[in-house]
C-alpha cells in the first residue's frame, strides 16, 4: 500500500461502517436482556463470560495452571450454578 492513505479506501470505510453497526446491535442486545431480566443477573452473566475465556486463554496460550487459577475458575463457575438455582427456585415460589 504505497501512497494511498487508509482513509481513502473503500474497503475501510465498509469495514468501519459494519464496525458501527455491529456495535450497535450488541448494545440493543444487552438492553434488552437486562429489561427482561434483571440487573443481577445481567451482572452474573457478564462476569460468568470470563470463565471460558480464562479456560481459552490458558489453552491457547499455553499458561501452566495451577491449583490457584484452576479453582478460582472451579468456584467462579460453582457460584453461577448456586445463583442459577437459587433464581430458578425463586421463580417457581412465585
Amino acid at each position: 500500500m504505497t501512497g494511498r492513505p487508509l482513509l481513502r479506501l473503500p474497503t475501510f470505510w465498509l469495514v468501519m461502517t459494519f464496525s458501527g453497526f455491529l456495535g450497535l446491535a450488541i448494545s440493543f442486545t444487552s438492553m434488552w436482556f437486562l429489561h427482561q431480566t434483571g440487573a443481577t443477573t445481567y451482572s452474573l452473566v457478564g462476569s460468568l463470560n470470563k470463565i471460558p475465556l480464562s479456560v481459552a486463554g490458558i489453552l491457547l496460550f499455553d499458561v501452566p495452571t495451577s491449583l490457584e487459577n484452576s479453582a478460582s475458575i472451579f468456584f467462579g463457575l460453582l457460584a453461577g450454578v448456586f445463583f442459577a438455582r437459587a433464581k430458578m427456585r425463586e421463580r417457581s415460589e412465585s
